[in-house]
């Protein structure tokens, strides 16, 4: 055996191949094509591989970038395209390759991992899904005509598509370079799609991005979105129209108080929905330092009285009062679950008073970056 080690840039095509041959086999597509920042040949040492009889047989992608939590910038590493040849699986590659991924991670300075699966390989690494998101199930007859425009991006509408994206309170980091072979890959989350823009008098006011499955019927999936959400809301009945279908699905961070009062007077009401995937704290001190500024801020001098010890496990005291969390179960602490709620004793009320001002945090969703 040969690794885990980061492949070689000659690699790339073979690396390619077996995730074609993994992901691909019974779909159209190309990998490669589809995630052109995972598969580039500026991104080769974090494609963590593992050879065998002289041939690649096991990959764990990773993508290093930055996310901006509500005026915080954390580092995060994105984990996908985790493959093994059929003929090389029960051999504990795949399990190597993450311990890998999780030491080159934090090689990286990565405090956060989000990885595009809920297997339990990841959950036995401490991997959750957290994270606290809702769907809205937008019928045509909720809809009304207006008098905006939408059409597809064009490469010069990149600029104004960043602005918007950079006013987001939870976002990805892009770089120009970035979002165009992102826009041009025509993939959102895994599945053909498009990214459009609302505007008036060639004014940009938002932009989306739209899932259009086909392989069980057609439905559309807007699954990131950007700018005003009444003019988002208000473009629906023209792209249920373009794409002749009579409902539409929208998922936005349940944090989004716009999209949910928009909805309500429509009628609408969400369904909660977790990460599409699971989410491990790499360096939960580490973590904590970049969003200090935030509980801080909305805490004050209070946050002096409260005392953070990170180990063995994140234990938190505030007076006299002290609470213990496992580390597993950190990342539903700070990000919310689906999956399971962190109950705190009633006579720690003052924790609790604490716990409940500063979390959840809301997390990003994958839109454009799913890898």
């Amino acid at each position: 055996m040969e690794g885990p080690r980061g492949a070689k840039r000659e690699e790339l095509s073979e690396i390619i191949e077996l995730s074609n041959k993994v992901f691909r086999s019974e779909l159209s597509g190309d990998m490669g094509k589809e995630f052109p920042l995972l598969f580039s040949p500026e991104n080769c040492e974090n494609l963590r591989i593992i050879k065998e009889d002289g041939k690649i047989v096991s990959l764990v992608g990773i993508l290093f970038t930055d996310l901006v939590i509500l005026g915080n910038r954390i580092r995060a590493s994105l984990i996908g395209s985790v493959a093994t040849d059929p003929g090389y699986r029960g051999r504990g590659f795949a399990s190597l390759l993450m311990q890998d991924s999780i030491v080159k991670s934090l090689q990286e300075g990565a405090d956060l991992m989000l990885i595009s699966g809920g297997r339990g390989l990841y959950r036995r690494l401490g991997a959750v899904n957290a994270g606290l998101y809702k769907s809205f199930h937008i019928p045509r007859s909720k809809l009304s005509s207006s008098n905006l425009t939408v059409r597809k991006v064009k490469e010069e509408d990149i600029p104004v598509l960043l602005y918007l994206m950079n006013l987001e309170p939870v976002r990805f980091e892009r770089s120009y370079d970035e979002l165009k072979k992102l826009i041009n890959t025509g993939m959102i989350v895994n599945e053909p799609g498009d990214v459009w823009v609302v505007e008036k008098d060639k004014e940009i006011f938002s932009y989306f991005a739209i899932q259009v499955q086909t392989r069980w019927g057609k439905s559309l999936h807007i699954r990131e979105i950007g700018g005003s959400r009444e003019a988002i809301i208000d473009s629906l009945l023209s792209i249920l129209e373009t794409y002749q279908n009579d409902f539409i699905l929208l998922d936005a961070l349940l944090s989004d108080e716009s999209i949910s009062y928009i909805m309500e007077k429509k009628g609408i009401q969400p369904e909660e929905r977790g990460f599409q995937g699971t989410v491990k704290i790499l360096n939960l001190k580490g973590l904590f330092k970049k969003l200090e500024p935030y509980f801080i801020s909305l805490l004050g001098e209070e946050y002096k009285k409260l005392t953070v010890k990170f180990e063995p496990s994140l234990s938190l005291r505030y007076d006299e009062e002290t609470l213990d969390i496992p580390k597993d179960d950190t990342p539903i602490l700070i990000f919310g679950s689906v999956e399971k709620k962190i109950d705190i004793p009633e006579k720690l009320n003052k924790i609790k008073r604490i716990i409940d001002t500063i979390f959840p945090i809301p997390l990003v969703d994958y839109g454009l970056n799913y890898t």
